[in-house]
């Protein structure tokens, strides 16, 4: 099938496209809407986090250590290094008994400018808790202090936890994991690349509840603590926030790096994977706020600020010269 294009226009001339490939399905399979390669072998990257963050709450951990909405948002988030986030997992970490040293995500500049720019007015050293991964890597460190796994090595393909999450991920892909591409994420946790029906598959069981005991516990609660506390998934000015707000309980939406974007309409039964084919975040958004359009979420797209819902192309001086549009064939 054709791709949709996201055009980006300067005055009359489009400028720039990004091809996108996506696909939505319900949990029995039946496909919705398609456009471009639906069989597109992708790596989800951290549009993966709601399976990824499963364990901390089958596991008992989330219950052990009595973490709250904000806790289990951000460890399904891709945040900006905000104050409110860099100080949450900063407690949480000291309430395990760790400390930001036991992170393995790294130390990575904030997700955004405007955090990074501040943080270098202030003269702040960037730590791995401005880590927009953070938050994740805080809930499998949970796990490891709860099964009674080594904390050293969390994020290698052969511990215990990293075992527990494929096991995780069969069982919601109806895959065999252990022959999907498997490469490291920017995080240094292992990510499995798979086509996008099979990601989209997924994620209509996740929101139908299509799995066994503690699994569709777990997944219930981490949506639930998502669309409650949206800012602690991204952060100011992010899409993901603006969508879970707009969406009021119904969607669970999730980017990834390098392009993709998973999510599902939890009362539809639908999950959703796309793929914008160069990588570009203003693609993947574009595609995102198009494909709910397609799907007739009106409701939720006309929720958004209108800079996300209509971007255009802005100058220095802040005129608007342009922009972008979505061409679905």
């Amino acid at each position: 099938m054709n791709p949709w294009i996201v055009e980006v226009s300067r005055g009359d001339l489009v400028e720039s496209q990004h091809l996108g490939h996506g696909v939505v399905v319900d949990h029995a399979g039946q496909v919705h809407l398609q456009f471009g390669d639906p069989e597109r072998v992708t790596f989800p990257r951290s549009a993966a986090k709601w399976v990824q963050a499963l364990e901390l709450v089958a596991s008992g951990a989330a219950d052990t250590f009595q973490l709250t909405d904000s806790h289990l948002a951000i460890a399904c988030a891709s945040h900006n290094g905000e104050i409110e986030h860099t100080t949450l997992v900063g407690q949480w970490l000291q309430q395990i008994g760790l400390s930001a040293a036991d992170l393995e995500c790294g130390i990575a500049p904030p997700f955004t400018e405007a955090v990074r720019l501040a943080l270098a007015h202030a003269h702040q050293t960037v730590c791995a808790l401005h880590h927009c991964c953070s938050g994740k890597h805080a809930g499998m460190l949970s796990v490891c202090k709860q099964r009674g796994w080594p904390t050293e090595g969390y994020t290698n393909y052969d511990h215990p936890l990293q075992a527990q999450i494929r096991a995780h991920m069969a069982q919601i892909f109806q895959c065999d994991i252990e022959t999907l591409p498997c490469a490291t994420d920017g995080c240094s946790v292992p990510t499995y690349a798979m086509p996008l029906s099979v990601l989209a598959f997924g994620f209509a069981r996740l929101a139908a509840g299509q799995l066994e005991g503690p699994l569709r516990v777990a997944a219930a609660r981490l949506f639930q603590a998502q669309a409650a506390q949206p800012f602690m998934v991204a952060g100011t000015e992010r899409l993901d926030t603006a969508l879970l707000q707009a969406g009021r309980g119904r969607l669970q939406v999730k980017m990834g790096a390098e392009g993709v974007y998973c999510g599902a309409l939890i009362d539809r039964g639908l999950g959703f994977a796309l793929k914008c084919e160069d990588g570009s975040l203003r693609g993947q958004e574009a595609l995102v706020v198009a494909l709910l359009s397609a799907l007739g979420e009106d409701d939720i797209v006309t929720r958004l600020p209108e800079a996300m819902r209509s971007p255009t192309v802005v100058t220095a001086r802040g005129q608007h010269v342009g922009k972008l549009s979505v061409r679905r064939h």
